[in-house]
């Protein structure tokens, strides 16, 4: 039986691969990112689960089902009809916008910069505490100045923005290369990717993303011991880097199965043996964890603010820096009625997407720097796109507002080159 939920899971990621091969401009749309992620990051970890003797009865089997109805609310909520959301309706001063790209990017790269100052041992490949989460969460503003000066690159050459790029890659392409971090190194291709599809209707060869995928596939299982090596040295040693068995790492992910999979099989078994579910609980908790400081307000007050959540199994005990897949919180939260978390996500990024390909600049701006942390639902939790969206609020939009055309101002701004407004 196990076996041929293998096949069956196999079969759903295809399909979700398949529709996004359809056309052109599907290679970056949720329900396709949705089966390259699962592809390349679950479904080398499932074989070897499938005929794992140790685990609980039937606890493999429930989770590959709830895995496969996950994926279909990831497809059917895309496919809902979506209207454009009409507070996306902004006109910005091109200007301005490339004056709050600097700013937002010298100040992001300051936080960078002391993040890469810190030794290996506290940032790589490890749950970090204390300055180094004040250091990351603060270090994503370069994220928003280089996502504003790529759009608007993409619109119109600049000077301007390309020193800009040229200054937020120098800190972005470390922090890639000296973690290894994969979740920024395919959001800084999808941030040029998506600025030239929306201003010049240019999508990445369908042939080439499907050697990418699967050199990937291939690449994904050997991150960690990428790490390790840079961890220890803190950077790349290329010639240990070179010694790593890409081939037989993924080997042994297919023979023995993987630990994030494992996690979500372990932790769904015992929610569906207890029947103890958190109701949604688990996202307010998460809020107050990234954004109450526990530096200002103290550890007890912040802890006040935590509503309780059902217990652990107490034999539970997942290795530090594995994920539990946001099909774990999603079926803790609401049993088999938790894939619909999926579909109001996929909900929620379409209308962003239809909103940006009418060319709006906010919309597209969101749009540019959410749909990784979204496909995160899948690998990791279904809260990283809220942290992503409330970081937003509170940093970009601010900003952006300096950049803002007055109501009153539109009509004289409305032909002016120098103006991003819809359908610009």
């Amino acid at each position: 039986m196990n076996i041929f939920l293998v096949f069956c899971l196999l079969g759903a990621v295809l399909l979700l691969i398949g529709w996004g091969m359809g056309r052109p401009e599907r290679i970056y749309e949720f329900p396709f990112l949705t089966g390259v992620i699962s592809f390349s990051f679950i479904l080398p970890q499932v074989p070897g689960l499938a005929v794992d003797s140790f685990l609980p009865e039937a606890a493999f089997a429930r989770t590959a089902v709830f895995m496969m109805m996950c994926l279909f609310m990831c497809w059917w909520g895309w496919s809902a009809k979506a209207k454009p959301l009409g507070f996306f309706r902004i006109d910005f001063d091109e200007g301005r916008l490339l004056i709050v790209a600097a700013l937002l990017s010298i100040a992001g790269a300051y936080f960078y910069y002391e993040l890469s100052r810190l030794p290996g041992d506290l940032t790589i490949a490890v749950q970090m505490t204390g300055i180094p989460v004040v250091y990351i969460f603060f270090s994503r503003l370069l994220s928003y100045g280089l996502a504003i000066a790529a759009l608007c690159l993409a619109r119109r050459f600049s000077w301007w923005a390309c020193l800009i790029l040229a200054f937020d890659l120098v800190f972005y392409l470390d922090r890639i290369v000296i973690t290894g971090k994969r979740a920024e190194a395919i959001e800084l291709v999808m941030i040029f990717a998506l600025a030239w599809w929306f201003y010049r209707g240019l999508t990445i060869p369908r042939s080439l993303i499907i050697v990418a995928l699967f050199l990937g596939t291939l690449l994904m299982n050997s991150m960690g011991e990428y790490r390790s090596i840079t961890k220890a040295n803190s950077a790349p040693v290329w010639d240990e880097i070179k010694r790593i068995d890409v081939a037989g790492n993924l080997s042994k992910v297919l023979r023995d199965g993987g630990d994030e999979m494992r996690n979500a099989v372990l932790r769904i078994n015992n929610t569906a043996t207890s029947m103890e579910f958190d109701y949604g609980k688990f996202h307010w908790n998460r809020l107050v964890f990234s954004y109450v400081p526990a530096q200002l307000v103290g550890a007890e007050v912040k802890q006040s603010f935590m509503l309780p959540m059902p217990p652990v199994a107490r034999d539970y005990d997942p290795i530090t820096g594995t994920t539990e897949t946001g099909m774990t919180d999603a079926f803790e939260s609401f049993w088999y009625l938790g894939a619909f978390k999926f579909f109001l996500l996929a909900y929620l990024v379409r209308r962003i997407w239809v909103t940006a390909n009418r060319g709006e600049f906010a919309a597209q701006f969101t749009y540019v720097l959410s749909i990784i942390p979204s496909i995160h639902a899948i690998s990791h939790q279904t809260d990283w796109v809220l942290m992503v969206w409330v970081h937003m609020l509170m940093f970009a939009a601010p900003a952006l507002a300096f950049a803002i055309i007055p109501s009153r101002r539109r009509s004289r701004y409305g032909m002016n080159p120098s103006s991003l407004a819809a359908g610009g």
